[in-house]
Protein backbone atom coordinates (compact mmCIF):
# COMPACT_ATOMS: atom_id res chain seq x y z
CA UNK A 1 0.00 0.00 0.00
CA UNK A 2 1.23 3.36 -1.18
CA UNK A 3 0.78 6.31 1.39
CA UNK A 4 1.26 10.35 0.96
CA UNK A 5 4.24 11.09 3.92
CA UNK A 6 1.77 13.98 5.33
CA UNK A 7 -0.95 11.62 6.29
CA UNK A 8 -1.26 11.24 9.87
CA UNK A 9 -4.14 9.14 11.89
CA UNK A 10 -5.41 9.79 15.18
CA UNK A 11 -5.97 6.79 17.62
CA UNK A 12 -8.68 7.41 20.07
CA UNK A 13 -8.73 6.00 23.54
CA UNK A 14 -11.50 5.73 25.78
CA UNK A 15 -11.67 2.58 28.51
CA UNK A 16 -10.40 -0.42 26.72
CA UNK A 17 -7.17 -1.48 25.55
CA UNK A 18 -7.81 -2.65 21.75
CA UNK A 19 -6.81 0.94 20.69
CA UNK A 20 -3.65 -0.76 21.10
CA UNK A 21 -4.07 -2.88 18.24
CA UNK A 22 -4.45 0.22 15.81
CA UNK A 23 -1.10 1.32 17.35
CA UNK A 24 0.95 -1.70 16.61
CA UNK A 25 -1.30 -1.06 12.89
CA UNK A 26 0.35 1.71 12.51
CA UNK A 27 3.27 1.04 13.35
CA UNK A 28 3.66 -1.99 11.06
CA UNK A 29 2.36 -0.13 8.10
CA UNK A 30 4.51 3.24 9.23
CA UNK A 31 1.94 5.32 8.95
CA UNK A 32 2.10 8.44 11.50
CA UNK A 33 -0.38 8.21 14.35
CA UNK A 34 -1.30 9.91 17.50
CA UNK A 35 -3.22 8.70 20.56
CA UNK A 36 -5.96 10.86 21.66
CA UNK A 37 -7.51 10.48 25.17
CA UNK A 38 -11.09 10.74 24.38
CA UNK A 39 -12.22 10.30 27.60
CA UNK A 40 -10.05 13.76 28.54
CA UNK A 41 -12.25 16.98 29.70
CA UNK A 42 -9.97 19.12 26.95
CA UNK A 43 -10.66 15.99 24.46
CA UNK A 44 -11.98 18.67 21.75
CA UNK A 45 -8.48 20.87 21.89
CA UNK A 46 -6.86 17.89 22.18
CA UNK A 47 -8.10 16.25 18.62
CA UNK A 48 -8.02 20.33 16.98
CA UNK A 49 -4.38 20.32 18.00
CA UNK A 50 -3.65 17.12 16.58
CA UNK A 51 -3.68 18.18 13.01
CA UNK A 52 -4.90 14.25 12.02
CA UNK A 53 -6.35 14.05 8.52
CA UNK A 54 -8.51 11.31 10.12
CA UNK A 55 -9.63 9.03 13.31
CA UNK A 56 -9.82 5.74 14.42
CA UNK A 57 -12.32 4.48 16.69
CA UNK A 58 -12.99 1.44 18.89
CA UNK A 59 -15.52 2.36 21.36
CA UNK A 60 -16.13 0.34 24.89
CA UNK A 61 -18.63 -2.01 24.96
CA UNK A 62 -19.50 -3.37 28.29
CA UNK A 63 -21.09 -0.54 30.20
CA UNK A 64 -23.73 1.69 29.11
CA UNK A 65 -23.10 5.18 30.25
CA UNK A 66 -19.32 4.41 28.86
CA UNK A 67 -20.64 3.77 25.36
CA UNK A 68 -23.44 6.39 25.70
CA UNK A 69 -20.54 9.20 25.85
CA UNK A 70 -17.95 7.60 23.20
CA UNK A 71 -21.39 8.23 20.85
CA UNK A 72 -21.91 11.42 21.83
CA UNK A 73 -18.39 12.22 21.41
CA UNK A 74 -18.33 11.00 18.03
CA UNK A 75 -21.43 12.87 16.80
CA UNK A 76 -19.58 16.16 18.14
CA UNK A 77 -16.61 14.92 16.01
CA UNK A 78 -18.04 13.79 13.04
CA UNK A 79 -21.22 16.79 12.74
CA UNK A 80 -19.92 19.43 14.32
CA UNK A 81 -15.96 19.32 13.88
CA UNK A 82 -16.38 17.51 10.39
CA UNK A 83 -14.13 15.24 11.27
CA UNK A 84 -13.45 11.98 9.24
CA UNK A 85 -13.60 8.49 11.72
CA UNK A 86 -13.34 4.92 11.09
CA UNK A 87 -15.92 3.39 11.03
CA UNK A 88 -18.14 5.32 10.27
CA UNK A 89 -21.00 7.28 12.81
CA UNK A 90 -23.84 5.10 11.92
CA UNK A 91 -22.18 1.72 12.14
CA UNK A 92 -20.48 2.53 15.50
CA UNK A 93 -24.00 4.21 16.98
CA UNK A 94 -25.50 0.64 16.59
CA UNK A 95 -22.51 -1.27 17.49
CA UNK A 96 -23.22 -2.96 21.02
CA UNK A 97 -27.16 -1.35 20.52
CA UNK A 98 -29.09 -3.86 20.23
CA UNK A 99 -32.34 -1.73 20.62
CA UNK A 100 -31.01 0.75 17.53
CA UNK A 101 -29.84 -2.59 15.44
CA UNK A 102 -33.21 -4.33 16.19
CA UNK A 103 -34.83 -0.90 14.18
CA UNK A 104 -32.13 -0.64 11.43
CA UNK A 105 -33.05 -4.34 10.51
CA UNK A 106 -36.72 -4.07 10.40
CA UNK A 107 -36.32 -0.55 8.68
CA UNK A 108 -34.43 -2.20 5.82
CA UNK A 109 -36.68 -5.59 6.11
CA UNK A 110 -33.20 -7.90 6.57
CA UNK A 111 -34.38 -10.83 7.86
CA UNK A 112 -33.94 -10.90 11.55
CA UNK A 113 -34.67 -12.52 14.78
CA UNK A 114 -37.88 -11.21 15.93
CA UNK A 115 -37.26 -8.90 18.58
CA UNK A 116 -39.48 -6.39 21.10
CA UNK A 117 -38.58 -3.75 22.82
CA UNK A 118 -40.81 -2.32 25.53
CA UNK A 119 -40.34 1.60 27.12
CA UNK A 120 -43.61 1.07 29.25
CA UNK A 121 -44.47 -1.72 31.54
CA UNK A 122 -48.16 -1.65 30.70
CA UNK A 123 -46.75 -2.62 27.09
CA UNK A 124 -44.90 -5.59 28.45
CA UNK A 125 -47.53 -6.92 30.73
CA UNK A 126 -50.17 -6.36 27.92
CA UNK A 127 -47.88 -8.54 25.10
CA UNK A 128 -47.21 -11.38 28.13
CA UNK A 129 -50.46 -11.81 28.69
CA UNK A 130 -51.00 -12.44 24.83
CA UNK A 131 -47.89 -14.55 24.55
CA UNK A 132 -47.23 -18.41 24.92
CA UNK A 133 -44.59 -19.51 23.17
CA UNK A 134 -41.79 -19.94 25.21
CA UNK A 135 -38.61 -20.24 26.08
CA UNK A 136 -37.87 -16.48 24.92
CA UNK A 137 -34.61 -14.63 25.37
CA UNK A 138 -33.98 -11.20 27.41
CA UNK A 139 -31.03 -9.70 26.11
CA UNK A 140 -29.70 -5.59 27.45
CA UNK A 141 -29.03 -3.11 25.04
CA UNK A 142 -25.12 -3.61 25.92
CA UNK A 143 -23.03 -7.30 26.40
CA UNK A 144 -20.74 -9.14 24.22
CA UNK A 145 -20.06 -12.73 24.44
CA UNK A 146 -23.49 -13.71 25.35
CA UNK A 147 -23.36 -11.58 28.25
CA UNK A 148 -26.26 -9.67 29.19
CA UNK A 149 -28.35 -13.03 27.57
CA UNK A 150 -30.72 -15.02 29.64
CA UNK A 151 -33.34 -17.73 28.86
CA UNK A 152 -36.54 -16.93 29.91
CA UNK A 153 -38.25 -19.74 30.32
CA UNK A 154 -42.36 -19.02 31.00
CA UNK A 155 -44.68 -15.86 31.23
CA UNK A 156 -43.73 -15.70 35.17
CA UNK A 157 -40.38 -15.34 34.86
CA UNK A 158 -40.53 -13.03 32.11
CA UNK A 159 -42.95 -10.71 34.13
CA UNK A 160 -40.40 -11.30 37.88
CA UNK A 161 -37.70 -9.74 34.99
CA UNK A 162 -39.82 -6.94 33.64
CA UNK A 163 -40.83 -6.07 37.39
CA UNK A 164 -37.21 -5.34 38.65
CA UNK A 165 -36.73 -3.02 35.22
CA UNK A 166 -39.65 -1.13 35.56
CA UNK A 167 -40.41 -1.42 39.41
CA UNK A 168 -42.96 -2.96 41.19
CA UNK A 169 -44.75 0.73 41.91
CA UNK A 170 -45.66 3.74 39.55
CA UNK A 171 -42.15 5.79 40.57
CA UNK A 172 -39.64 4.90 38.35
CA UNK A 173 -36.90 6.24 41.20
CA UNK A 174 -38.06 3.25 42.95
CA UNK A 175 -37.03 0.86 39.89
CA UNK A 176 -34.46 -1.77 41.33
CA UNK A 177 -33.22 -2.84 37.72
CA UNK A 178 -32.33 -6.20 36.28
CA UNK A 179 -29.28 -7.92 35.07
CA UNK A 180 -28.07 -11.74 34.45
CA UNK A 181 -24.34 -10.60 34.39
CA UNK A 182 -22.30 -11.87 37.69
CA UNK A 183 -19.12 -10.53 38.38
CA UNK A 184 -16.39 -11.63 41.11
CA UNK A 185 -13.35 -14.56 40.82
CA UNK A 186 -14.69 -16.63 43.73
CA UNK A 187 -18.20 -15.59 44.66
CA UNK A 188 -20.44 -14.68 41.78
CA UNK A 189 -22.70 -11.45 42.63
CA UNK A 190 -25.13 -9.36 40.48
CA UNK A 191 -22.36 -7.03 38.49
CA UNK A 192 -24.68 -4.03 39.51
CA UNK A 193 -22.35 -1.65 37.38
CA UNK A 194 -24.72 -3.07 34.40
CA UNK A 195 -28.19 -3.02 35.69
CA UNK A 196 -30.63 -1.88 33.13
CA UNK A 197 -33.75 0.16 33.81
CA UNK A 198 -37.09 1.61 32.26
CA UNK A 199 -36.48 -0.74 29.11
CA UNK A 200 -36.57 -4.24 28.63
CA UNK A 201 -35.93 -6.52 24.86
CA UNK A 202 -37.13 -9.70 24.31
CA UNK A 203 -36.41 -11.93 20.92
CA UNK A 204 -37.88 -14.96 19.98
CA UNK A 205 -35.89 -18.21 20.90
CA UNK A 206 -34.65 -19.64 17.67
CA UNK A 207 -33.56 -23.37 17.27
CA UNK A 208 -30.28 -23.37 15.24
CA UNK A 209 -27.43 -25.58 14.20
CA UNK A 210 -25.25 -22.56 14.67
CA UNK A 211 -24.61 -19.41 13.82
CA UNK A 212 -22.27 -17.56 11.38
CA UNK A 213 -19.88 -15.19 11.78
CA UNK A 214 -19.79 -12.93 8.57
CA UNK A 215 -17.01 -9.88 8.16
CA UNK A 216 -16.53 -7.07 5.43
CA UNK A 217 -13.39 -5.01 5.69
CA UNK A 218 -13.41 -2.87 3.08
CA UNK A 219 -13.63 -4.89 -0.04
CA UNK A 220 -12.91 -7.89 2.30
CA UNK A 221 -15.51 -10.65 2.68
CA UNK A 222 -14.78 -13.40 5.63
CA UNK A 223 -16.51 -16.00 7.15
CA UNK A 224 -17.00 -19.30 9.39
CA UNK A 225 -19.41 -20.98 11.88
CA UNK A 226 -19.64 -20.36 15.47
CA UNK A 227 -20.73 -23.63 16.83
CA UNK A 228 -22.98 -23.79 19.81
CA UNK A 229 -22.12 -24.77 23.50
CA UNK A 230 -25.04 -25.36 25.44
CA UNK A 231 -27.85 -22.39 23.97
CA UNK A 232 -25.14 -19.81 22.47
CA UNK A 233 -22.68 -19.81 19.93
CA UNK A 234 -21.44 -16.69 20.81
CA UNK A 235 -18.35 -16.59 23.63
CA UNK A 236 -18.23 -20.34 22.70
CA UNK A 237 -14.94 -19.94 20.71
CA UNK A 238 -15.89 -23.00 19.09
CA UNK A 239 -15.53 -22.39 14.96
CA UNK A 240 -16.27 -24.56 11.85
CA UNK A 241 -14.01 -23.85 8.70
CA UNK A 242 -15.10 -23.78 5.18
CA UNK A 243 -16.21 -21.54 2.25
CA UNK A 244 -19.56 -19.56 3.37
CA UNK A 245 -22.34 -20.01 1.29
CA UNK A 246 -22.74 -17.22 -1.46
CA UNK A 247 -26.48 -16.37 -0.05
CA UNK A 248 -24.90 -15.31 2.93
CA UNK A 249 -22.06 -13.04 1.25
CA UNK A 250 -24.37 -11.70 -0.55
CA UNK A 251 -26.67 -11.03 2.28
CA UNK A 252 -23.75 -9.36 3.68
CA UNK A 253 -22.79 -7.05 1.21
CA UNK A 254 -26.55 -6.03 0.88
CA UNK A 255 -26.30 -4.71 4.55
CA UNK A 256 -23.09 -3.04 4.27
CA UNK A 257 -24.01 -1.42 1.14
CA UNK A 258 -27.07 -0.27 2.40
CA UNK A 259 -26.30 1.00 5.72
CA UNK A 260 -22.52 1.93 4.13
CA UNK A 261 -20.91 0.09 6.64
CA UNK A 262 -16.85 -0.22 6.34
CA UNK A 263 -16.41 -2.34 8.93
CA UNK A 264 -19.33 -5.05 9.99
CA UNK A 265 -19.36 -8.21 11.42
CA UNK A 266 -23.02 -10.16 10.78
CA UNK A 267 -23.73 -12.75 12.87
CA UNK A 268 -26.56 -15.32 11.54
CA UNK A 269 -28.62 -17.32 12.66
CA UNK A 270 -28.62 -20.70 10.34
CA UNK A 271 -31.68 -22.08 11.80
CA UNK A 272 -33.01 -25.97 12.19
CA UNK A 273 -35.98 -25.59 9.60
CA UNK A 274 -32.67 -23.67 7.16
CA UNK A 275 -33.58 -19.91 7.26
CA UNK A 276 -30.91 -17.58 7.80
CA UNK A 277 -31.57 -14.77 10.44
CA UNK A 278 -29.49 -11.81 11.68
CA UNK A 279 -28.54 -11.91 14.92
CA UNK A 280 -25.85 -9.24 15.48
CA UNK A 281 -24.28 -6.57 13.63
CA UNK A 282 -20.85 -5.39 15.55
CA UNK A 283 -18.40 -3.48 13.68
CA UNK A 284 -15.71 -3.96 16.38
CA UNK A 285 -15.43 -7.79 17.09
CA UNK A 286 -13.52 -10.12 18.69
CA UNK A 287 -11.10 -12.35 17.26
CA UNK A 288 -9.98 -15.72 19.13
CA UNK A 289 -8.29 -17.05 16.10
CA UNK A 290 -5.24 -15.71 13.35
CA UNK A 291 -7.76 -15.86 10.78
CA UNK A 292 -11.01 -15.01 10.16
CA UNK A 293 -11.59 -18.24 7.14
CA UNK A 294 -10.05 -21.68 5.83
CA UNK A 295 -10.58 -22.74 2.89
CA UNK A 296 -9.75 -26.43 1.71
CA UNK A 297 -7.30 -25.89 5.01
CA UNK A 298 -5.91 -23.01 3.53
CA UNK A 299 -6.41 -18.97 5.45
CA UNK A 300 -7.62 -16.14 2.99
CA UNK A 301 -10.54 -13.77 2.05
CA UNK A 302 -13.16 -13.18 -0.73
CA UNK A 303 -13.12 -10.35 -2.83
CA UNK A 304 -16.28 -9.58 -5.05
CA UNK A 305 -15.41 -9.56 -8.93
CA UNK A 306 -17.55 -9.49 -11.88
CA UNK A 307 -20.65 -10.63 -9.15
CA UNK A 308 -18.46 -13.58 -7.98
CA UNK A 309 -17.21 -14.08 -4.58
CA UNK A 310 -13.56 -15.10 -5.57
CA UNK A 311 -10.83 -16.52 -2.80
CA UNK A 312 -7.74 -15.25 -2.76
CA UNK A 313 -5.14 -17.15 -0.22
CA UNK A 314 -3.02 -15.17 2.59
CA UNK A 315 -2.96 -14.01 5.89
CA UNK A 316 -5.57 -10.65 6.05
CA UNK A 317 -6.58 -10.63 9.78
CA UNK A 318 -2.92 -9.43 11.26
CA UNK A 319 -3.59 -7.79 14.64
CA UNK A 320 -7.15 -8.92 15.26
CA UNK A 321 -8.07 -7.40 11.28
CA UNK A 322 -7.55 -3.77 12.44
CA UNK A 323 -4.43 -3.48 10.34
CA UNK A 324 -6.79 -4.23 7.33
CA UNK A 325 -9.36 -1.87 8.94
CA UNK A 326 -6.11 0.76 9.26
CA UNK A 327 -5.20 -0.15 5.32
CA UNK A 328 -8.69 0.53 4.17
CA UNK A 329 -8.98 3.72 6.00
CA UNK A 330 -5.98 4.98 4.70
CA UNK A 331 -7.23 4.40 1.37
CA UNK A 332 -10.58 6.03 1.95
CA UNK A 333 -8.45 9.11 3.05
CA UNK A 334 -5.84 9.27 -0.25
CA UNK A 335 -9.05 8.99 -2.30
CA UNK A 336 -11.31 12.02 -0.74
CA UNK A 337 -7.97 14.27 -0.92
CA UNK A 338 -7.40 12.87 -4.69
CA UNK A 339 -11.24 14.35 -5.64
Amino acid sequence: MKNKPKLKLGILKSYCREYRQYVKSCKDLGIHYEVIDIISPDWIQLVEQSNCDGFLCRPPSKIQEQKTMFDERLLVLTEYMKKTIYPTYNELFIYENKRMMSYWLKVNNFPHTDTHVFYRKRDLLEFLDGHDEYPMVYKSNIGAKSSGVKIVRNRKMARSIGRKIFGIYRSPALTKGYTPVKSGSFIKVPAVGVIEKHVMLLQKFEKIKWEWRMVKIGESFFGHKKLLKGSFASGAMLKGWGRPPDKLLHMVREICDQGKFVSMAVDIFETIDGRFLVNELQSIFGQSTEDLMYVDGLPGRLLYIDGEFVFEKGNFNQNNSFKLRVEHFCKILEENSDD
